[in-house]
Formats: C-alpha cells, structure tokens, sequence
C-alpha cells in the first residue's frame, strides 16, 4: 500500500520545527513534540529509522543538518515512504542550486510549501519529476543564471506531460549537435571466508547515459547477455559460452524502458530523458 503520510516535518538538529505539512486530520499537531521526547532527547536516533509511539509510527531520515519526519497512523510501505523522502532531496536540490540544509528551507519556504502541495495529495505521493515540475512551478529558488531569461516557448499541456507515456521528457528539444554518452560502471564484491574459502562472489552494475538528443527519440540498446531468466535445467544443458555471454540477474530499469517490448524482444527500447541518467542497474 501507499505512504498515506498523515503529517511531515523538517526539523532541524535542536529538534526546532522549520517546517511542517499536515495532510491529514487524523493526527495531532503537537506529534512532533513525542518524537522530539522520546526518539530525540533519548539520543536514539541512529538505532531505528522507524519509531512507534502510541498509535503512529515515526519515519525519519536526516540529511545534511535537517531531520525529515513522516507521520503515518495506520500500515504504510516503510519503503515507499523513504524513497519520497529520497526523490523529494533531489527535487529541492534542483530548486536550491544542489544544496539542501537549514538555511535552503528558511530561505526557500514558500516555494517548498508549494511544492509539498503538490508532491503529495491527501498523504499520497504523486509526480516528484523535477524535469515536470519546473514547467509549471516557476518561482525561483537558488537560480542557475543560465536560466534566469524567460522562455519564449509555450508550455506544454500537463495532463500530457503527468500522465502521458513520455512524461519524463518535454517536447520541443532541439541541439545543434545530437549526442549520446554511455558509461558502463561496474563493482566486484567478495566475500571469503577466515580460512580462505569464497563464501560469496558477485559483480554489480549500472548503465549511465547523458542524452542531449532533439525531438522524442526511440533508441535501442542490445546486450550480448542471456536475461531470459530461463530455468536451471535448461542453463546446464546448453553447452558453456565463456567469455561470449553473460548472466543478468535482478535487473532494474528507468522508467523510460518499455518493458512490454524488453520482455517480447529481449531489447533495451526507450526514449530518454534529457541530459544524465541511471539507465539500468
């Protein structure tokens, strides 16, 4: 299930609120004073992201200075709810010039009331793509001067760019030059034993891209992989093709991928965003 967050805060390291936003009526707005006595002024909060005090549970996460604090009164996806908090740094970063601290939120609070309006609705996220969002929340934070000239462009339609297939993307990119960077980055992690023995082996990936591309192209990505995710029988008995393929397992992908087609095909098919971007991993 969903967040359904009944309340966030951003407190910073004295436990002082700098902002608060309540979504729903069915907490108190004083909850903040139970976190700060019994979860701050208790020196507990390296030992559990997740609290419970009485009848709601305490989500928090601190980054840089600033404490982010979600209230939720009944069973939410504890997952879900760290990776908003995630996605909603990025997009005040995107709005802050890449800074997020105390003095970003004093600086910036009508703009970040707005946009906690808009990232989540009655407890529920919603769209937290920053590439959308600065069409149509124009108020300026800490401003690149890059764009600090008024756009002569018309603003695309935004039930097309929420709710559309390609609502990560704009319309109307245009380069003089079309260019595509693909950075492969991979990690080895071993695990032996004291006696010598692998206990554990694997390496881990991911794919980077930075797309400065006009238009909405469709590009293609072919792997000389077997993501068939065939079964084991069948694995041992093809013949071995050592150093010709590679296994892929848990594979993640943007979601610029079309699956339908990955799955059909066994083809890396999407349109990309625009500039740098985690592909696949």
């Amino acid at each position: 299930m969903p967040v359904a967050a009944s309340a966030i805060y951003f407190l910073n390291l004295r436990g002082d609120v700098l902002i608060n936003r309540l979504y729903r009526d069915d907490v108190g707005g004083n909850m903040v004073d139970a976190f700060r006595m019994h979860i701050m002024q208790t020196k507990e909060l390296g030992t559990c992201p997740v609290r419970q005090i009485g009848g709601c549970s305490f989500l928090y996460m601190r980054i840089s200075n600033v404490y982010i604090v979600i209230v939720v009164s009944s069973n939410a996806n504890v997952s879900c709810a760290f990776k908003f908090v995630v996605e909603a740094v990025a997009l005040f970063k995107s709005y802050f010039g890449g800074t997020f601290d105390e003095d970003a939120i004093r600086n910036n609070f009508v703009l970040i009331y707005e946009l906690l309006d808009e990232i989540m609705d009655f407890g529920y996220p919603q769209n937290l793509s920053p590439e959308i969002l600065k069409l149509y929340i124009t108020q300026e934070g800490v401003r690149s001067p890059f764009s600090s000239k008024p756009s002569d462009k018309p603003v695309p339609n935004a039930t097309l760019q929420v709710t559309g297939a390609v609502g990560w993307r704009r319309e109307g990119l245009v380069y003089k030059k079309n260019e595509v960077f693909l950075d492969i980055v991979e990690s080895v992690n071993l695990l032996m034993s004291s006696k010598g023995s692998v206990l554990r082996c694997d390496v881990t990936g991911k794919i980077l891209m930075k797309c400065f591309l006009s238009g909405m192209p469709d590009l293609k990505l072919g792997l000389n992989d077997k993501i068939g995710l065939e079964k084991e029988a069948q694995l041992k008995s093809r013949p071995s093709k050592s150093g010709k393929t590679i296994e892929l397992d848990d594979v993640t992908f943007h979601q610029c991928v079309n699956l339908t087609r990955f799955n059909s095909e066994k083809t890396v098919s999407f349109v990309p965003p625009d500039g740098e971007f985690e592909l696949m991993k």
